[in-house]
């Protein structure tokens, strides 16, 4: 009965619905769970990824992008200008991705990437 009693125990905590938070992803369902308090994509990153946020090496900061493309000047600055409900996904991708995906746009501190939901 015991072993009956702790694989119960094993699948009912196997079964919860915990999403898994991934370090370089931040979904639209993660910022919606974070609740209304987050209105832009720089509020989403501060407060479920502020480490995205720090300066990488001497003081260099990530590259924005939005939808594949630098965005604005690609300061991370420029986040505050793009409303949470627009987005779909935020990823961060360190020094080498950011540079295998954006090339050289993506500078030497790794890159952000908004994508926007589709109308």
């Amino acid at each position: 009965m015991a072993v009956a009693v702790i694989f119960g125990c094993a699948s009912a905590a196997s079964g919860t619905s915990a999403t898994h938070r991934s370090g370089s992803l931040l979904t639209d369902e993660e910022i919606a769970a974070a609740h209304a308090d987050i209105t832009t994509a720089y509020d989403a990153v501060a407060r479920l990824r502020p480490n995205w946020l720090a300066a990488h090496g001497a003081s260099a900061y990530a590259t924005v992008f939005l939808d594949g493309q630098k965005y604005a000047d690609g300061d991370l600055s420029s986040l505050r200008t793009i409303e949470a409900y627009h987005i779909a996904r935020i990823r961060y991708y360190d020094m080498t991705q950011a540079g295998a995906r954006f090339g050289l746009q993506a500078g030497d501190a790794g890159a952000i990437e908004v994508t926007t939901k589709t109308k």
